[in-house]
C-alpha cells in the first residue's frame, strides 16, 4: 500500500515536471528527454504522461515522425498541482474581493486553498530573494456587502443549466415572502451583493433575485428545466447586469455636480456608455448617462448629494427629493416627540 501511495507520488510530480518543461518549449521532447529532464526512468515517464492524459485530460501529442512529445496547449495549466506565481496573485486578489460578502465557512475555504497554493509555489521556488504577493497582503471592503450562506450559493451553482430549485424569496419591495420554481442561469456580485439571474416558472419570466434574500433553496429532483438559457449579451435582461440589477422605468439622466464631489465621481464608470464635460474646469461636471432602475439610481444619487446641483429628468429628480424629502420628515418627527 505504502509503495503504491510513493509511487504515485512520482508520477504525479513526474508529470508536473513534464507539463512545465513542454510548456516552456513548443517543439516538445522525446521520452529520453524528458527521463533527463525529470531524473527518473522511461518507464516512469510514460506512466506520467498516461496519468496526465488520463486524470488531468491534458492535451497531449505524439508524433511518431519525430518521436517528440508536444503539449497542444501552452496555457494549460492545474492551479492546485502546478501553481505559478501569478495564479496564487491572482487567487489572492480575488479572495479579497470576495471576502466582504462571503460567510466564515467560504473564507476558511478560499484561504485553505491559498495556503496549499503558496505551499506548492513555495516548494517550486529556487531563488529565495524571488518576489511574491504573500497572503492576507491584499484586502477589501464593501460598506454595502451583505453576507451570503455558502452551502445555499453551492447549491444554486451547482442547479445552473441543469435543476430547478424551489426558492423561498423574501421581497425587498413588497415586505412578502413568495415561493419560485426557478431555473437557474448565472450568479452576479454587484455593488457588494450577490443576484442570481433565472428563469421563474412561477412567473413564466426571467427574473433577478438578490441572494441574501433567499431563505430556503430545494432542488425538485422530478423536475428539468425547459426555459432556453439566453446569450451572455442578453441574459440579465438587454443591458449589462453590472451596471444595474433592477429594472425599473429606464432613462437617461443628465446630471451636474460640484466640487470636491465631481473630482471624486469623474473617475468612476457608473455606465460605458456615460459622457462627461466639465461646464467649470474640474469644478462643474455634467455628466449624462442611463440607467436601468430609476429607484436604483436614485439610491445611487443620495450618495452624492452633498454635491449635485441638478438632475434630470424629472422622473428621476422627483425619485430623488421623495425619498429626501421623506427622510427629512422622519427625522423631524422624531426629533417633535
Amino acid at each position: 500500500m505504502g509503495d503504491r501511495h510513493d509511487s504515485s507520488r512520482t508520477v504525479q510530480e513526474t508529470a508536473r515536471v513534464i507539463l512545465r518543461y513542454l510548456r516552456e518549449n513548443p517543439d516538445g521532447a522525446t521520452k529520453d528527454q524528458l527521463s533527463q529532464r525529470a531524473g527518473v526512468a522511461g518507464v516512469t515517464v510514460q506512466r506520467a504522461l498516461k496519468y496526465m492524459r488520463e486524470n488531468w485530460d491534458a492535451p497531449l501529442e505524439f508524433r511518431h515522425g519525430s518521436k517528440h512529445w508536444h503539449l497542444l496547449d501552452r496555457h494549460f495549466t492545474l492551479p492546485l498541482t502546478d501553481p505559478e506565481p501569478e495564479d496564487l496573485n491572482a487567487v489572492v486578489f480575488a479572495a479579497a474581493l470576495l471576502a466582504p460578502v462571503a460567510d466564515e465557512e467560504l473564507n476558511i475555504r478560499v484561504n485553505r486553498l491559498i495556503e496549499q497554493m503558496d505551499a506548492a509555489v513555495e516548494e517550486r521556488r529556487q531563488n529565495a530573494d524571488t518576489h511574491k504577493m504573500r497572503p492576507r497582503s491584499v484586502t477589501s471592503t464593501v460598506t454595502t456587502g451583505s453576507m451570503v450562506d455558502s452551502r445555499l450559493v453551492s447549491k444554486l451553482v451547482l442547479a445552473i443549466g441543469k435543476s430547478v430549485v424551489r426558492v423561498e424569496y423574501d421581497s425587498p419591495w413588497s415586505g412578502t415572502r413568495k415561493t419560485h420554481d426557478i431555473e437557474p442561469w448565472q450568479l452576479r456580485i454587484h455593488d457588494g451583493s450577490m443576484y442570481m439571474r433565472a428563469y421563474s416558472r412561477t412567473y413564466s419570466e426571467a427574473r433577478s433575485f438578490r441572494v441574501t434574500q433567499i431563505l430556503h433553496a430545494r432542488v425538485l429532483p422530478s423536475e428539468a428545466p425547459r426555459a432556453v438559457i439566453p446569450p451572455k449579451h442578453k441574459l440579465w435582461g438587454n443591458a449589462d447586469g453590472g451596471f444595474g440589477i433592477d429594472s425599473d422605468r429606464p432613462g437617461v439622466a443628465t446630471l451636474r455636480i460640484r466640487g470636491g464631489v465631481a473630482r471624486w465621481v469623474s473617475r468612476m464608470q457608473w455606465d460605458p456608455a456615460q459622457q462627461d464635460r466639465w461646464i467649470e474646469a474640474r469644478e462643474l461636471l455634467e455628466r449624462t448617462v442611463p440607467y436601468h432602475s430609476c429607484r436604483e439610481f436614485a439610491r445611487r444619487l443620495l450618495s452624492i448629494i452633498d454635491g449635485l446641483e441638478s438632475v434630470e429628468p424629472a422622473e428621476l429628480r422627483e425619485e430623488v427629493l421623495g425619498r429626501t424629502q421623506g427622510f427629512l420628515e422622519r427625522v423631524a418627527s422624531r426629533a417633535s416627540e
